[in-house]
Protein backbone atom coordinates (compact mmCIF):
# COMPACT_ATOMS: atom_id res chain seq x y z
CA UNK A 1 0.00 0.00 0.00
CA UNK A 2 0.94 3.67 -0.37
CA UNK A 3 1.94 5.28 1.82
CA UNK A 4 0.25 9.26 1.61
CA UNK A 5 1.00 11.81 3.19
CA UNK A 6 0.21 13.61 6.78
CA UNK A 7 -3.21 15.18 5.88
CA UNK A 8 -2.89 18.62 5.28
CA UNK A 9 -5.76 21.63 4.22
CA UNK A 10 -4.64 21.03 0.74
CA UNK A 11 -4.44 17.10 0.64
CA UNK A 12 -8.24 17.36 2.56
CA UNK A 13 -9.60 19.84 -0.04
CA UNK A 14 -8.04 17.97 -3.20
CA UNK A 15 -9.59 14.48 -1.84
CA UNK A 16 -13.06 16.18 -1.57
CA UNK A 17 -12.88 17.66 -4.98
CA UNK A 18 -12.44 14.12 -6.06
CA UNK A 19 -15.32 12.86 -4.23
CA UNK A 20 -17.66 15.43 -5.33
CA UNK A 21 -16.19 15.50 -9.15
CA UNK A 22 -16.72 11.19 -8.92
CA UNK A 23 -18.38 10.55 -12.23
CA UNK A 24 -19.93 7.27 -10.76
CA UNK A 25 -20.66 5.14 -7.62
CA UNK A 26 -18.02 2.79 -8.41
CA UNK A 27 -15.68 5.54 -8.69
CA UNK A 28 -16.49 6.80 -5.54
CA UNK A 29 -16.17 3.67 -3.75
CA UNK A 30 -12.85 3.51 -4.42
CA UNK A 31 -11.92 6.91 -3.96
CA UNK A 32 -13.41 6.49 -0.68
CA UNK A 33 -11.73 2.74 -0.14
CA UNK A 34 -8.28 4.22 -1.19
CA UNK A 35 -8.19 7.44 1.32
CA UNK A 36 -10.59 6.67 4.67
CA UNK A 37 -7.92 5.63 6.65
CA UNK A 38 -6.17 8.69 6.01
CA UNK A 39 -9.03 11.23 6.82
CA UNK A 40 -9.03 12.94 10.24
CA UNK A 41 -9.59 15.93 11.96
CA UNK A 42 -8.44 18.31 9.40
CA UNK A 43 -10.54 16.11 6.46
CA UNK A 44 -13.57 16.13 8.15
CA UNK A 45 -13.71 20.11 9.42
CA UNK A 46 -12.72 20.46 5.41
CA UNK A 47 -15.67 18.52 4.89
CA UNK A 48 -17.74 20.97 6.90
CA UNK A 49 -16.38 24.20 5.95
CA UNK A 50 -17.16 22.65 2.44
CA UNK A 51 -21.15 21.54 2.97
CA UNK A 52 -21.17 24.70 4.69
CA UNK A 53 -20.36 26.57 1.72
CA UNK A 54 -22.62 24.51 -0.54
CA UNK A 55 -25.18 25.63 1.90
CA UNK A 56 -24.45 29.08 1.61
CA UNK A 57 -24.88 29.36 -2.22
CA UNK A 58 -28.19 27.91 -1.27
CA UNK A 59 -27.12 24.30 -3.07
CA UNK A 60 -28.66 22.18 -0.26
CA UNK A 61 -29.03 19.09 -2.39
CA UNK A 62 -24.96 19.05 -2.62
CA UNK A 63 -24.28 20.26 0.87
CA UNK A 64 -26.75 17.14 2.26
CA UNK A 65 -25.36 14.39 -0.16
CA UNK A 66 -20.94 15.74 1.01
CA UNK A 67 -22.54 15.44 4.66
CA UNK A 68 -23.91 12.17 3.54
CA UNK A 69 -21.00 10.88 2.46
CA UNK A 70 -19.24 12.56 5.42
CA UNK A 71 -20.93 10.65 7.87
CA UNK A 72 -20.53 7.33 6.05
CA UNK A 73 -16.56 7.75 5.97
CA UNK A 74 -16.52 9.26 9.82
CA UNK A 75 -18.28 5.46 10.16
CA UNK A 76 -16.11 3.43 8.13
CA UNK A 77 -12.71 5.49 9.75
CA UNK A 78 -13.72 5.05 13.01
CA UNK A 79 -15.85 2.37 13.35
CA UNK A 80 -18.83 3.87 14.92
Amino acid sequence: MASTPPMTIQYAQDLLRKIINAPDGDTLHKIIADNVMWCDGVFFAELDNMVEEYRNRGDSVSAQKLKEVGDFMARLRFMI
